[in-house]
């Protein structure tokens, strides 16, 4: 098989576009991951609105200001 320097240099060009593409779905996906865990571990007081970590495996945490009990994860309930 012969391959002239044209084609071979054509060959290159679409290959950089086909995977461009592919790396940016696989880096934004990854980056999404790594958003959703942080996101997992962050606790905000309903009461004072202070925002903290909480890494723990129980589903109520203390709040480390004023005490009140906030459970972890999106909770829908309002007061």
């Amino acid at each position: 098989m012969e391959l002239s320097l044209a084609d071979f240099i054509f060959y290159i060009v679409v290959a950089c576009f086909v995977m461009v593409p592919i790396f940016t779905v696989v880096s934004r996906t990854l980056h999404a991951r790594v958003e959703r865990r942080s996101l997992a571990n962050r606790v905000i007081c309903r009461l004072c609105l202070y925002a903290f970590e909480d890494t723990s495996h129980v589903g109520t945490v203390n709040c480390p200001v004023c005490g009140a009990l906030n459970e972890k994860g999106r909770s829908r309930r309002l007061g």
